[in-house]
């Protein structure tokens, strides 16, 4: 019967609390374009889910500007949680987004143009015309931020927003000089448009004196034949720059639901624990790193509690659950020790009494079986019957005073029982007295 029972808590408790790694996970990130490697990404992880009765919903946006508002935006009605947002996006410090990590693959940031075209500097882009993606997008932000310094705007350069294939198409047309894309180097959309729109990509010269200018910026390699080994597109190496990508999270992410991402990411990316903590973020995009990420960087997994208890978790974290189980089991012990001093002062204060009461009945008070019947003592004289008066009415106090403390919060459950063998003492004593009195059974 007992083993039945266990496997029967046991099974209400596999039902109820437990899950897989991505089971009860309930969420939606904001990723990008239709096309674009993130939401590839995320599209991949949200079958990971799927797998496990999990559901990650995968929102398509203009990009990083956007998510990063709408993330900031959504913290009452809770429908977006998570986000892929570039280093870089001006994200300020008071927006109570949390960082989970950087993605392994930085983006890159390609300047594209007909293959016709050649621009070998910076101030071959004098005049040109250049498309920056759509409004809010990270690609707009960041190419307005580069050519935003003051020897860049000499240049004269002229930016407009634009969809990501409708500006390949009109740099095809020739009517605008240069398409401009973050995104991740394999991207199938960049392999599309390059080979549709026979596009080259744009590697200037003075390229890394505009990038040393922003410490989160890195130079990367596109190799050549990347697209199209036939056509050869790239035709050479290209140096382009790059930027990272992080993985932010708001208010409305319980525990659980943070954990269970870096699960799907570590699944996902295998190299994704090896590339975090990020060592460092651009100052702009001003976000402190989860203390769940930080927790899962160091072993690489989940621990027993948010594998198992993802409810319990999203209560409060396990090292504050830890603390509460040592203040109860501190209170606890508290609480034993007030009702220990309790019961040795009421003991102490009874055995007084009846060594007071000894002096007038004698051996009559006595909690030692007798062997013989004690015989009927006389019958006290007056100071003797106020003295005893005096301690019937102080053993009734105590007697109160045992049965108070008997019912008292601070007494553990099972220790009212030495309370009741004090009162059994007392009122042993009290017939005694009574029955010297001449007043008692």
């Amino acid at each position: 019967m007992l083993f039945v029972a266990s496997a029967a808590i046991a099974g209400l408790a596999l039902s109820y609390s437990t899950v897989r790694d991505y089971g009860s996970f309930r969420a939606s990130i904001l990723t990008g374009a239709p096309g674009g490697a993130y939401h590839s990404l995320a599209s991949n992880l949200a079958q990971l889910a799927r797998r496990d009765r999990g559901h990650l919903e995968v929102i398509p946006t203009a990009g990083s500007i956007e998510n990063a508002k709408r993330l900031m935006a959504d913290q009452k009605s809770c429908a977006e949680k998570f986000a892929f947002v570039q280093d870089g996006t001006p994200v300020p410090a008071e927006s109570e987004l949390e960082l989970l990590g950087r993605l392994p693959e930085p983006e890159s940031l390609l300047f594209l143009t007909r293959r016709d075209r050649s621009f070998g500097s910076f101030s071959d882009l004098r005049g040109a015309s250049i498309g920056i993606g759509p409004e809010n997008s990270g690609t707009a932000y960041l190419v307005l931020q580069l050519l935003g310094d003051p020897d860049l705007k000499k240049l004269d350069i002229r930016t407009s927003y634009r969809e990501l294939e409708e500006q390949a198409q009109l740099v095809a047309q020739g009517n605008l000089d240069i398409a401009a894309y973050v995104m991740r180097n394999d991207a199938e959309f960049l392999r599309t448009i390059i080979g549709r729109y026979d596009l080259e990509i744009i590697e200037l010269r003075d390229l890394r004196g505009l990038t040393d200018r922003f410490p989160w910026l890195t130079l990367g390699r596109v190799p050549a034949g990347r697209y199209d080994l036939m056509r050869l597109a790239p035709a050479t190496d290209k140096m382009v720059p790059q930027v990272n990508t992080l993985v932010l999270a708001n208010a409305c992410a319980k525990r659980a639901d943070r954990i269970e991402l870096l699960v799907l990411l570590a699944a996902a990316l295998p190299t994704f624990v090896r590339s975090n903590p990020p060592t460092s973020t651009s100052s702009a995009t001003a976000v402190p790193l989860s203390s769940e990420a930080r927790q899962f960087f160091l072993t690489g997994e989940p621990e027993f509690v948010d594998r198992y208890f993802p409810w319990l978790v999203n209560l409060m974290s396990p090292a504050y659950w830890i603390y509460l189980v040592m203040a109860v089991t501190a209170l606890f012990n508290l609480l034993k020790g007030i009702s220990r001093f309790r019961l040795w002062r009421l003991d102490s204060a009874r055995e007084k009494l009846e060594a007071e009461a000894r002096l007038v009945a004698g051996e009559a008070v006595s909690h030692a079986p007798a062997l013989h019947p004690i015989a009927k003592p006389a019958l006290p004289d007056a100071d003797e019957r106020e003295a005893i008066k005096d301690m019937l009415e102080r053993l009734a106090g105590l007697r109160e005073r045992c049965q108070r403390y008997a019912n008292s919060f601070a007494t553990p459950m099972g220790e009212e029982m030495f309370y009741r063998y004090q009162q059994f003492l007392i009122d042993r004593t009290t017939v005694e007295l009574k029955a010297r009195l001449g007043t008692g059974s």
